[in-house]
């Protein structure tokens, strides 16, 4: 079953050095209650990074967050993320948001149990 939202939401998108990830998804669906967060990989390398300095082809693997959320919740779970994920500290990562003009929201059935 699906269903269109005209309630504004924002994507978050969190860019973290890998092995972040689970941990900050776990606490976003724990405590927040986002059930909302996807999890993607790729390999990148920053601009001002020790790694570049060492040659050319040598990249590290990012985990990228992304939360989709109430707009009126936004900028508190964009706060979380970026103090827990420490992306306050140098080379943690970035992120950002974004409004969004549509989304379709996902519900799974209530199914009865078979005995």
């Amino acid at each position: 079953m699906t269903y269109h939202t005209t309630r504004p939401h924002k994507l978050i998108t969190a860019i973290l050095p890998k092995g972040r990830d689970q941990e900050l998804v776990h606490r976003l669906v724990n405590e927040l209650g986002i059930n909302s967060v996807n999890i993607n990989f790729a390999r990148g390398l920053g601009r001002i990074t020790p790694l570049r300095h060492r040659g050319v082809g040598e990249t590290t693997e990012k985990a990228i967050v992304t939360v989709l959320i109430e707009e009126e919740r936004a900028d508190e779970v964009f706060e979380f993320i970026f103090y827990e994920a420490d992306l306050n500290q140098p080379h943690g990562g970035l992120m950002f948001q974004q409004p969004l003009l549509a989304n379709t929201m996902f519900k799974i059935p209530d199914i009865e149990e078979e005995e």
